[in-house]
Order: C-alpha cells, then sequence, then structure tokens
C-alpha cells in the first residue's frame, strides 16, 4: 500500500502546489485560465498527437475497451438525466448533472495517473478515453443543454455549431492528425520529434496544477444562486 501511495503522491503534491500557489497568491487570479489554455492549446495537443503518431494500430483498437468505456459513461448519463429530470430538474441542468457524473477527467489526470501507475502502455488506451469524452460525451451533453435553452435557432444549427466547435477542438485535431501520421507510416524528423516531447512533458504536470488552481479559486468562491434552467 505504501509503495501505492509513493507513486501516486506527486500527482496529488501537483494539484496541491497549485491550490497553495493561488492561495498564497504566488499566482493570479488569471493564473487558472491561462494556465489551463496552456494545456489546452499547446501541451496536451502535443502529447496526444505524439502518441497517436509514434503508436501501434494495434494498442488503439482496442474494441473491448472502446465499448467497455463508452457503455460504462452512456449508462451513467444517462441514468443521471433520468433520475435528475424524473426529480424536476430542467433538462439543461440534468445534462450537466449526467455530465458531471459520467465524465472521467482523462486529459488532466488520466495521463498523469495512468503512466505513474501502469506505465507508458497505458497511454494509448487513455488518449482512446480522451477522444470518447471530448467528441461523443461532451457533444451529447452540449446538444442537449443547447436544445433546451434554445439560444440558437433551430435544433439543425445546433448540431451544426456543436460540430463545428468538435472539428476546431485541438484535442480532438491533434490526436487525427496522428493517426495520419500513424497509417501512413511517416517518422518524425529528430527536432520536431524533441519539440514534441517538451511541450509533451509539460501537459501533465501543467493540467495537475491548473486543478489545483481551479479548486483554490473554487474554494474562495460563494456557492451560486441559481443554475441554468429552461427560461434562461
Amino acid at each position: 500500500m505504501l509503495s501505492n501511495l509513493s507513486v501516486v503522491l506527486p500527482i496529488f503534491a501537483l494539484i496541491l502546489a497549485g491550490f497553495m500557489a493561488r492561495r498564497t497568491g504566488a499566482l493570479g487570479p488569471n493564473a487558472t485560465r491561462e494556465v489551463n489554455r496552456l494545456v489546452v492549446y499547446l501541451a496536451l495537443p502535443a502529447l496526444l498527437f505524439d502518441i497517436m503518431a509514434t503508436a501501434d494500430l494495434a494498442a488503439v483498437w482496442r474494441p473491448g475497451f472502446i465499448a467497455a468505456f463508452s457503455i460504462g459513461c452512456a449508462v451513467v448519463f444517462g441514468l443521471t438525466l433520468m433520475l435528475r429530470m424524473r426529480a424536476g430538474a430542467p433538462l439543461a441542468d440534468a445534462a450537466i448533472d449526467g455530465l458531471n457524473a459520467s465524465y472521467a477527467n482523462t486529459g488532466f489526470v488520466g495521463f498523469p495517473l495512468a503512466l505513474a501507475v501502469i506505465g507508458a502502455q497505458a497511454m494509448a488506451p487513455t488518449l482512446v478515453a480522451t477522444i470518447l469524452t471530448v467528441s461523443v460525451l461532451f457533444a451529447v451533453a452540449i446538444i442537449l443543454i443547447e436544445i433546451a435553452l434554445q439560444t440558437g435557432g433551430s435544433r439543425r444549427a445546433i448540431f451544426a455549431r456543436t460540430g463545428l466547435s468538435l472539428v476546431k477542438n485541438p484535442l480532438l485535431i491533434a490526436p487525427v492528425l496522428g493517426l495520419v501520421f500513424m497509417c501512413a507510416g511517416w517518422t518524425l524528423p529528430q527536432p520536431a520529434d524533441a519539440f514534441l516531447k517538451l511541450l509533451g512533458g509539460a501537459a501533465s504536470p501543467c493540467a495537475l496544477i491548473a486543478l489545483g488552481l481551479f479548486l483554490a479559486g473554487s474554494a474562495g468562491q460563494k456557492p451560486p444562486q441559481g443554475r441554468a434552467s429552461n427560461g434562461a
């Protein structure tokens, strides 16, 4: 048990470092947003591209894992949505609760935790889980919220807008480009590979620090008086 604790302790220490940096004022109120943007737009896409571009197709294409993860998310999301709506919650609130219940934080916590506990062989399945979360689970939740709030015209426009946002998402673009490299059998030049390793290596520590910054900011805020509703 102590050996397992020693493996995961540095991960939670990084979260604590971000928490303390925000609470002590070492990092300001904009740090959460900026560090998060660094992870989402630079470091994590570099990591996702590098993993996919250098992976073996057999390591990525695991139908059993894909089915288990997808079904698990769908069941939890669907049950939470149904129970919250039966309890009288608006569709938008129920969709947010369903996303909260079924969302596995594979991007920010999954990669460092899987790498620390299992090793490099866990990176490809974690990548697949991240893609499913970003491209499927988020899309379903966003569509339901948009339909409930009716913030953008027809449902066809809502689907089109959601699809466009997914196509522009760097966490989806990066592994797709990596898949192209892998299927084409291309090899990255050494400088490009070194660049990706350096930038991708910042993804896990920065993501954990960003999580700590977010927790510190949330702890210092008053709880909201109300949530989204159909009349918003």
